[in-house]
């Protein structure tokens, strides 16, 4: 590489390709299957989808208000709101093709569930209610908060350029503390979105600051990937472990127990409403995995860099692609045994691995 050139942050595109991995797998809902270990079926304490957004967030930090500081706020802006209404576009066009084939299908369980009664009224009402943003498909929910945060980050890059980032905290604050009164996801999630963007903008200072100080680095490190590893394996315990704790041969904890703890933890790490345990993991999460993925960057690569790169680097591509595959798969392919469940889970994921590979698909999906 040449001096000053900027390498790709190539640790991003695995992560991203992970979290989609775990995205299809989970929404594919394939359950009993070996791979509730590591997916967690998205009832972890934190699930993919956090951290799709943080990094969603952090690039939007590095690239547009670290990167792009010098550029005219106004060009920036418009791709900015270009983008956010291209991506709502599509979510709106994905949810009305998901919620009129889950009609067809009479609601067949393994697709989601259908927008509420009212918004059924009326096919006026109906369509409304997806154009306003009232409902949105559980399969591509995602494009509508990205959408939305992109429509405010002239606002988040203007203020920056400001050097107002106290008032952005108070901001963020403020809206969070709303949501609980109006209960929009949007408010909440915008906690996990400009939070990482704030560490965006600062991402090249804190590298610098951590390869001038390798002895906090090296400790940072570890601390935070054990405790990364630690809260993981008890939100894995805590999540998974029915069987494991009615089972008469196992002594260390019983059911009542495992009930009473699970009653106190539970509430700190909700994700509707949004708990601040919630938020405050997520981050956590998120530097643990960045930090263990860009420490052994090289093995990824090699063993998994063909499937996570393309998965990562094409990210939205991927995550439109599983929500119109996703509804044809789980009505044709029953749920069956749990080696049958991975195979089938495990070929979804190839799947639309390969179609993003496709000319005339990677053309017609947004990036």
């Amino acid at each position: 590489m040449r001096p000053g050139e900027k390498r790709r942050i190539y640790e991003f595109d695995l992560l991203r390709g992970i979290f989609i991995v775990i995205i299809i797998i989970d929404h594919l809902q394939f359950w009993p299957s070996p791979l509730s270990y590591v997916t967690g079926e998205g009832r972890l304490w934190v699930s993919a989808a956090e951290g799709f957004f943080l990094i969603s967030g952090l690039l939007v930090g590095y690239i547009r208000a670290y990167k792009d500081q010098s550029k005219h706020l106004w060009d920036i802006s418009k791709k900015l709101l270009q983008r956010a209404l291209m991506l709502y576009l599509w979510g709106i066009g994905i949810t009305f093709a998901i919620t009129c084939f889950t009609l067809l299908m009479h609601g067949n369980p393994m697709l989601p569930k259908l927008p509420a009664a009212e918004q059924l009224a009326s096919p006026f009402v109906f369509i409304w209610s997806v154009i306003s943003g009232n409902y949105f498909n559980d399969w591509i929910y995602f494009l509508r908060l990205y959408a939305i945060m992109l429509a405010v980050t002239p606002l988040f890059l203007w203020m920056l350029r400001k050097r107002q980032e106290r008032v952005i905290v108070a901001f963020m604050a403020l809206a969070y503390a709303v949501s609980f009164v109006w209960p929009e996801g949007a408010l909440q999630w915008q906690v996990l979105f400009f939070g990482a963007a704030l560490l965006g903008y600062k991402l090249e200072a804190i590298g610098a600051w951590l390869s001038a100080h390798p002895i906090i680095k090296l400790v940072g490190t570890v601390a935070l990937v054990t405790a990364t590893i630690v809260t993981m394996v008890l939100s894995y315990f805590f999540v998974l472990s029915w069987g494991l704790v009615e089972n008469p041969n196992w002594h260390w904890m019983d059911r009542e127990q495992y009930v009473a703890i699970r009653a106190v933890i539970d509430p700190w790490f909700s994700s509707s409403p949004m708990s601040i345990g919630r938020i405050a993991l997520a981050f956590l999460w998120m530097g643990g995995l960045f930090m263990f993925v860009h420490t052994f960057r090289r093995f990824v690569m090699r063993w998994f860099g063909w499937l996570l790169i393309p998965l990562g680097g094409r990210s939205l591509s991927a995550y439109c692609l599983q929500a119109l595959l996703l509804p044809l798969i789980v009505i044709t392919i029953p749920v069956t045994v749990p080696i049958l469940n991975t195979i089938v889970a495990l070929g979804t994921v190839l799947l639309v691995w390969w179609l993003l590979r496709v000319p005339i698909i990677k053309r017609f999906l947004p990036v």
